[in-house]
């Protein structure tokens, strides 16, 4: 018979505590969570919002030298009115008419198909052509110059988002451009009390050597700085002569002047480029006018000094002298300036004849000729 095989124990491994809790707890959030599915509302699906820029309507276009000025604002809300507006870039389109040809808007197909983008301006590079809120940008013609004032032009620009998406295309604006003299030369400047006066040389002939010049009229631009002059100039209108008085100013100041020449009084005008700089440092070396009326009053142990004010603008004050009678040297009553129009004096020595000076002065320290007076008794 064969032995009895030997009996063999099996343990049963059971779960820690540990590891039920963990199991239970899972169990437990399952729950919840598909009781809740039961009862969760799903949301109506959104469309997303499509944020294309407004078309611009206010593309302006104007002739500088042998080139054209491009500007236009930039826009302020997308076409559903959401903002804020993120461009992807600006497209630029120009269409070469017939000068000879009244020529007026057409259609956006009609525009488009014979027209050549010349311009796509990406984001970088519109932040850096931004100025006042408008983008400012050039189109330059390749020479030789005849050939660009043998046309005319008509330009209109896309607003696209950085989907490629745009609004269609902005207002046209149609220009013919015209061959202009250069900037002046011979420029001088002159200061005077009230004013800088600026003068300079006509130009002889056009950019494209024709004569006679297109000589309408010139802007005079001015700044503190000579790597930044401002966009408009200081006449409101062409000066049509070679002369200019800038009387705005500040004393110890350098201003840098530019004049441009403009070629018509038509608007836009077309304007050539600003001549060289030309600086000048002010200075206050000019006197005040003295005072009138200048009196000298004795009254008992002092003397009262009496005057009529300086007609000149700039008048800090005045500054008073007393001589005594038969010597030459005069002294000042106080270190001071009179503010007022009168002093009384009582530092003289009784028994002595006294004669008095005063003089108005700016706040420079120029001082205008002496005004005399004799004391007298009252």
């Amino acid at each position: 018979m064969q032995g009895l095989m030997p009996h063999r124990r099996f343990r049963t491994r059971g779960k820690g505590p540990s590891e039920t809790g963990a199991c239970f707890f899972l169990f437990l959030i399952l729950g919840i969570l598909i009781a809740n599915a039961g009862c969760a509302k799903i949301a109506e699906p959104r469309a997303p919002e499509i944020r294309i820029p407004k078309a611009a309507t206010d593309l302006a276009v104007r002739q500088v030298s042998d080139h054209i000025v491009l500007s236009v604002s930039k826009p302020e809300a997308n076409t559903n009115g959401s903002t804020p507006v993120i461009l992807g870039r600006i497209e630029v389109y120009r269409l070469t008419e017939n000068p000879t040809v009244s020529q007026t808007g057409s259609a956006e197909l009609q525009f488009l198909q014979p027209a050549n983008r010349i311009l796509s301006l990406d984001a970088p590079k519109l932040a850096e052509i931004l100025v006042d809120n408008r983008y400012i940008f050039q189109d330059r013609f390749p020479p030789p110059p005849s050939e660009m004032f043998s046309h005319a032009y008509r330009y209109a620009v896309l607003f696209v988002n950085k989907k490629n998406q745009s609004a269609g295309l902005s207002n046209q604006a149609a220009i013919t451009p015209v061959p202009i003299p250069p900037p002046p030369g011979g420029i001088a400047l002159r200061g005077t009390q009230g004013s800088i006066q600026i003068q300079w040389a006509v130009p002889a002939e056009n950019m494209d050597g024709s004569v006679p010049p297109r000589n309408a009229g010139y802007n005079i631009y001015r700044t503190e700085d000579p790597k930044k002059f401002p966009v408009s100039p200081l006449n409101a209108n062409p000066v049509t002569s070679t002369a200019f008085e800038d009387t705005n100013f500040r004393f110890e100041t350098t201003y840098y002047y530019a004049i441009t020449t403009v070629g018509s009084l038509h608007q836009p005008y077309p304007e050539s480029l600003p001549s060289p700089p030309v600086s000048i440092s002010t200075k206050d070396v000019f006197p005040p006018e003295p005072p009138a009326d200048f009196s000298a009053l004795i009254q008992g142990n002092a003397i009262v000094l009496l005057w009529e004010p300086s007609p000149s603008a700039d008048v800090a004050g005045y500054r008073l002298y007393r001589r005594e009678k038969g010597t030459s040297e005069r002294r000042a009553i106080q270190p001071e300036l009179v503010r007022g129009l009168s002093f009384r004096d009582t530092g003289m020595e009784p028994d002595k004849q006294y004669e008095y000076e005063i003089q108005a002065v700016d706040a420079y320290g120029n001082a205008s000729p002496p005004l005399k007076a004799d004391s007298e008794q009252r």
